[in-house]
């Protein structure tokens, strides 16, 4: 069984039901857009951290190999100045997509706004 939008739409008889559809639509919209950001920020932390982890373990896969201290402490500071110019590229670009997903919500309720008023526009002119 199928069901179809049109058969939900509120009736004419209730013109302030048909502004609570659409707060709910747009409460929907909004939820779901958040989500997909939450996943794609985990799917992209997952990765970083994935990544990070096997060069944890090369590390003490290398320093098991070592013998002298010198050649240990150059494969440290490596490491670290590696790990550590990592997590800033990283934080950038948590931040880039930050900003990305402020700006498309931004567009989204820009957009809803325009409607509203647009809306009100039509109910203002209508008989």
């Amino acid at each position: 069984m199928t069901w179809k939008a049109e058969e939900f739409s509120a009736p004419d008889l209730f013109p302030f039901a048909k502004k609570g559809q659409k707060l709910l639509d747009a409460a929907a919209a909004w939820q779901m857009h958040s989500t997909c950001a939450l996943f794609s920020l985990q799917m992209e932390g997952a990765s970083f951290f994935s990544r990070r982890f096997w060069d944890d373990l090369r590390l003490i896969e290398t320093l098991m190999r070592r013998d002298g201290l010198a050649d240990t402490y150059d494969v440290v500071v490596n490491f670290f100045q590696n790990a550590t110019s990592d997590y800033t590229s990283e934080v950038a670009r948590f931040a880039s997509l930050g900003a990305g997903f402020a700006s498309e919500t931004a567009g989204r309720v820009r957009e809803g706004a325009e409607a509203t008023i647009d809306d009100m526009r039509a109910a203002t002119l209508a008989p």
